[in-house]
């Protein structure tokens, strides 16, 4: 890591703002990564599109009613503020306005955020004096995932965009962009903010004029976070309540969550481990090395501190012992993998100085971690055809299909009736295109929740949920006409079944409320 450091400073000496021949001639190779990246970002949408998790169908309903209606809610019938990311569905919400079709929208939003990563990594390796495949390599470690190619449709693949954007400021000194994109990760998720932190305390350069990106980051999320305040009565999202109050699953929380994972779904988990494990394994023997090497050195390469918020955010996580939802592990993910990319570069670096074979251990690493990705996804295509009838790895009761075929049909029976959803609600409320509600879509199931997380928090907490909900104003559950049950087992009509693998076949019930 010597070598990448050594060459990073000198290019620092020349500017302080980033390389004044960075844009001295057309970069093809920037081109190849940002344009191929893309195009098999595209290629694999097409592949997923049919396996979309059910809450990434929140975020649709979301984003269709902002754009259609100009509503802010996962209903068009009830106001709620229980999307997790108001930045992915403001921007899902504007291509869905172009282009009036949710879906092809998210494909679209998906393709642009990994080339933003892909062009945002290959400029912060050539600032870095990393090898080109660095960039190339990162992105397709992040790309291939199946955790977040299961995640697809959440805020994730946003969050990895604008991660590459934080690395890439953090990287050049660019103050401005830094405190652009930490602004942008508040607004995607709250706890993303774990990577500025880590950024901010390694980098101790970055407080040298720290009030332009202070000022930048907050001019890009307080506006935001004051008028949810102000209009929707809680500058967060309604989720961080619910989440916080939802009950482990049996002896499964996130600290031991990836051992259920295994258990389901070996391939995939395995596939989506390898390269994070690697920058895990590589993350102390890189600390280890440096402080041997330049004991007197106050800055810590961006490249390891992004591995480092990939692993405090895991730490941060075990210790709130939430549900193992698997986009939750995501962010770690990414971090770790970026920096194991970052590794395979110095290490090219170092046996090119040293006159051996470069390609030899890239080529080794990128056909390694690579492998068990692909023979996944193929496994999954194998499986459930083309495209996906469900997620290589998901935790839904039922795949996207069973739940289209579904709410059609409660859509066309419930008429302007509303029906209780049976616990999950994104995919029925996207094609009955009527009122499935519950506590993501009904705002006057929250209240009760929220007292409770207020009373149970500490004085600290207390307080901030307090300031948080104080514009907030209860309001009463909509009546319900209709109830949708899952019942274990197949039922007499097979147009009411569901299944996964993730649990045992069942079917839905509905049934009118007396």
């Amino acid at each position: 890591m010597a070598i990448a450091e050594a060459a990073h400073e000198t290019q620092q000496e020349h500017s302080e703002e980033g390389n004044p021949h960075e844009n001295s001639a057309p970069d093809r190779r920037a081109l190849f990564t940002t344009g191929g990246v893309g195009v098999l970002a595209a290629a694999l949408f097409l592949l997923i599109r049919g396996g979309l998790t059910d809450d990434a169908y929140i975020t649709i309903d979301y984003a269709r009613n902002l754009a259609f209606h100009g509503h802010w809610g996962m209903i068009e019938q009830e106001f709620a503020n229980t999307a997790t990311s108001p930045l992915n569905v403001l921007v899902l919400a504007a291509f869905t306005f172009v282009l009036r079709q949710p879906v092809l929208a998210l494909g679209v939003v998906f393709v642009l955020a990994n080339a933003v990563l892909a062009h945002s990594l290959h400029r912060t390796a050539r600032h870095s004096g990393l090898p080109w495949f660095t960039g190339l390599l990162g992105s397709l470690l992040v790309l291939l995932n199946p955790f977040l190619l299961s995640s697809a449709g959440l805020e994730m693949t946003l969050a990895s965009a604008l991660l590459g954007l934080l690395l890439l400021g953090a990287t050049s000194r660019n103050r401005v962009l830094f405190g652009a994109a930490a602004g942008l990760l508040a607004l995607t998720r709250l706890d993303l903010g774990v990577f500025v932190l880590a950024l901010l305390i390694g980098r101790p350069s970055l407080w040298r004029k720290w009030w332009r990106w202070l000022l930048t980051g907050c001019a890009v999320a307080l506006p935001w976070f004051a008028f949810s305040w102000w209009a929707f009565g809680s500058a967060v999202p309604d989720t961080l309540v619910i989440k916080q109050l939802q009950e482990h699953w049996g002896d499964w929380d996130f600290g031991n969550g990836l051992e259920l994972y295994y258990t389901t779904y070996p391939a995939a988990t395995a596939a989506a481990l390898s390269a994070a494990a690697l920058g895990a394994v590589a993350l102390p023997a890189w600390v280890i090395t440096r402080s041997l090497r330049r004991p007197g050195a106050r800055d810590i390469h961006p490249w390891a501190l992004l591995g480092i918020g990939g692993a405090a955010h895991f730490y941060v996580y075990t210790l709130l012992g939430v549900p193992p939802y698997h986009w939750y592990y995501v962010p770690s993910m990414i971090g770790l993998s970026v920096f194991a990319a970052a590794v395979v570069g110095v290490v090219a670096t170092t046996l090119s100085v040293r006159r051996s074979a470069l390609p030899l251990l890239a080529t080794t690493v990128v056909v390694a971690l690579g492998a068990g990705v692909v023979v996944n996804q193929a496994r999954v295509a194998l499986e459930t055809g083309l495209p996906w009838k469900h997620a290589s790895i998901t935790t839904n009761w039922a795949k996207p299909s069973d739940y289209a075929r579904i709410g059609e049909r409660v859509g066309d029976i419930v008429g302007d009736g509303t029906v209780r959803s049976p616990g999950e609600i994104g995919t029925l409320a996207y094609f009955c295109e009527c009122a499935v509600v519950d506590g993501l879509a009904d705002r006057g199931y929250l209240a009760p929740e929220i007292r409770k997380r207020i009373d149970e928090a500490g004085p600290a907490t207390s307080a901030l949920l307090r300031a948080n909900y104080r514009n907030f104003t209860p309001t009463e559950p909509r009546e319900v006409d209709y109830e949708l049950h899952r019942m274990m087992g197949p039922g007499p009509d097979p147009a009411w079944n569901i299944d996964s693998p993730w649990t045992e076949p069942a079917h839905l019930v509905l049934e009118p409320v007396e």
